[in-house]
């Protein structure tokens, strides 16, 4: 069933200001690219010359990033994008990343008549001149289709991630929703939905959706991940939810895993894939967690996704290993993901104020005075056989984000977190995770942010750190991942662009960049012009401090200026039997010049669904090509395929069984 209002906006030749087609024809950010050429008949690459090592020349690495906003026809006299939840994908299979964004709401429909938008379809399209990229509105092809149909409205819908559950060669969407449990009075009836692709970006809904568990349950849904946890070749769905009753409880709703069966139907495996927490076990960390973010990637490289939950409130992140079948164990605590093991909460200024009332308890002997004004009575913020549990001095983690930071082959996790100064250092900060983890065993260590370079800002006594979402990647293409947090909602807050140093440390370089975006809270990284570096999509915050910035939730694209660099794109299509279509969690790496470069492919994760373009995008620095592509496909031999001396500055397929690799032009 389809949407038969379609609300697609067509652009006259004059949309582009003079001002922004002459710079983007000088700096030559965008270049423009025909779509896929069909596999029945490829191209394939010519690989480098000679047999030794390819060539390369020294970089400085660097990088711009210039506001193309206006240019890409998302700012005040175009689209006038609005939105805080980003995902990108190519939905039409054109090679180039379309964009998918929905605002902050929960029990709303958007009206077709009017009032705020809500969610948005965002077609990359060449402008009529063929000159350049631009965005288009087609909201209207049914991703937002209310069951049973609507002409008026489109269907109550907060985050989306795509992989291809049907193995036919395009990216079908799991549509979540939000229902507030609290709130059952404003339910519009809508739940999370698994939307079919024909191929050009147009959805349908699956027939009986099994991802809602029962069609009167609410589900307070805040992130979902694709992922093969069972490696049989068919994409399933890892999907987090929020508190049962947010303000009343402390207690989550079960994290729950559905298994694909190749069509779009889906049946839950929570409990058989030894997923399911309970209602009681805080003290044993059992219980069910409040979920901001969901990630799957693999931990301990044996070619099997782990599952992990990024638990809101200060309770311990969940972290399952997976037994290579889709049978999970329990390694949160063990592998170091939990937390970060500090749960002193002598220095919490409410644990300070019950002091103040209670001198004669020995947990308070040698707390300092309060530097805050405390409530009447001082006791109340306070709750003792609760606040002072280890349970409750963890993080409020919004999102972790999975990659090889190192190059060692082994992918680090960046937990986004919230900490607040009065809180303490019970209170975990955003920070990186490197692994070190072994057969068997997942684990990690903390090296902390004084030794990575990767703090947060400190304006003042009273600080906050507002991470809300995490994204890596190659941004200046020296062969090194950066990455990239977003912080928003307090006084002084920015996205920061942490450039990685040769000797692994981070340096912040977001105003050297051109990228010092305040109130950062949508946050997706893709080469969205195909020129080979990559673009940064920003969304931003009206909460708190963030208004006196900005009046609405408004999106910049930051157009990347990559400085005498080299680059590989790389399309990876698995054979739709043993590999899903998609090759989510297919590893990829890339030698050359001596460095070696891995990265995985991502069904999604994070705060209320992040994605980032499915296309593996690696800097080579100034190497002419890559020694080496190695490819292990995400299916349950481990399947690998190397490609030798790829040239450098090609937009490439990667075919499993093809022993060659295909342009794309």
């Amino acid at each position: 069933m389809r949407l038969t209002l379609v609300t697609t906006v067509v652009l006259a030749s004059g949309c582009l200001s003079t001002a922004s087609q002459t710079e983007f024809q000088s700096t030559g950010a965008v270049t423009v690219n025909a779509p896929f050429k069909p596999l029945q008949n490829p191209d394939p690459v010519k690989p480098l010359s000679g047999t030794g090592p390819v060539s390369c020349a020294a970089t400085d690495g660097g990088t711009r990033f210039i506001d193309a906003t206006d240019a890409w026809n998302l700012g005040a006299t175009g689209l006038k994008l609005t939105g805080n939840r980003l995902t990108v994908a190519d939905l039409d299979g054109d090679g180039y990343p379309d964009l998918v964004v929905h605002a902050v709401s929960s029990n709303a429909r958007q009206s077709l008549d009017g009032g705020k938008r809500l969610v948005w379809q965002l077609m990359n399209r060449p402008t009529p001149d063929g000159q350049f990229r631009t965005f288009v509105d087609e909201s209207g092809n049914g991703l937002f289709e209310v069951l049973g149909g609507s002409t008026t409205q489109y269907r109550s819908a907060q985050l989306a991630v795509f992989g291809d559950v049907d193995n036919d060669g395009d990216l079908d969407a799991f549509s979540g929703t939000y229902t507030d449990p609290n709130r059952p009075d404003t339910d519009p009836g809508d739940r999370s939905e698994i939307m079919l692709n024909d191929g050009t970006g147009h959805f349908t809904m699956a027939t009986e959706s099994a991802t809602t568990p029962l069609p009167t349950e609410l589900m307070p849904t805040t992130s979902a991940a694709f992922t093969d946890a069972d490696r049989d070749g068919r994409l399933d769905v890892f999907v987090g939810n929020w508190y049962e009753a947010y303000g009343y409880s402390y207690l989550g709703v079960q994290a729950r895993l559905f298994h694909g069966q190749g069509d779009g139907q889906f049946t839950d495996v929570t409990a058989t894939a030894n997923l399911t927490t309970d209602n009681t076990g805080f003290g044993t960390f059992t219980n069910h967690r409040p979920a901001y973010g969901v990630t799957a990637c693999d931990v301990d490289d044996d070619g099997a996704p782990e599952l992990m939950v990024s638990a809101y409130g200060r309770q311990p992140n969940l972290l399952y290993r997976n037994d290579g079948a889709g049978r999970f164990v329990d390694q949160s605590v063990a592998s170091g993901f939990a937390s970060d093991g500090n749960a002193d909460y002598r220095d919490n200024e409410n644990f300070r104020c019950w002091c103040t009332v209670n001198r004669s308890n020995a947990n308070c002997q040698g707390v300092s005075n309060p530097s805050i004004g405390c409530p009447n009575p001082a006791s109340a913020s306070w709750g003792v056989g609760t606040d002072d549990q280890p349970w409750r001095n963890g993080g409020n983690t919004f999102t972790t984000w999975c990659g090889d930071v190192d190059g060692d082959g082994k992918n680090e996790l960046y937990n986004a977190e919230i900490h607040h100064w009065w809180a303490g250092g019970a209170s975990d900060s955003s920070e990186l995770l490197k692994n070190v983890s072994t057969a068997g065993s997942a684990r990690f260590t903390r090296p902390g942010n004084a030794a990575t370079g990767l703090r947060f800002p400190h304006p003042s006594t009273d600080w906050n750190e507002g991470g809300l979402m995490a994204a890596g990647g190659d941004l200046d293409n020296d062969g090194r991942l950066d990455l990239i947090a977003a912080a928003s909602d307090y006084a002084d807050q920015f996205g920061l662009i942490f450039q990685q140093q040769a000797d692994g440390t981070f340096n912040e370089q977001g105003l050297a960049w051109g990228l010092r975006h305040e109130c950062m809270s949508g946050l997706a990284v893709a080469d969205f012009d195909r020129d080979g570096d990559l673009d940064v999509l920003a969304g931003a915050s009206t909460a708190r401090d963030c208004a006196r910035k900005w009046r609405t939730n408004e999106v910049r694209l930051y157009e990347n200026v990559a400085v005498d660099s080299k680059w590989l794109l790389l399309h990876l299509e698995g054979d739709g039997s043993t590999t899903n279509r998609a090759a989510i969690g297919a590893k990829v790496t890339v030698k050359a010049g001596g460095r070696t470069v891995t990265r995985e492919v991502s069904g999604g994760y994070g705060h209320f669904g992040m994605q980032n373009d499915l296309t593996v995008h690696v800097g080579l620095g100034g190497c002419e090509g890559a020694d080496e592509v190695t490819v292990r496909w995400p299916d349950a031999r481990g399947t690998t395929q190397v490609f030798d001396r790829l040239p450098g500055n090609q937009f490439m397929r990667l075919k499993q069984g093809a022993p060659e690799a295909f342009q794309v032009r």
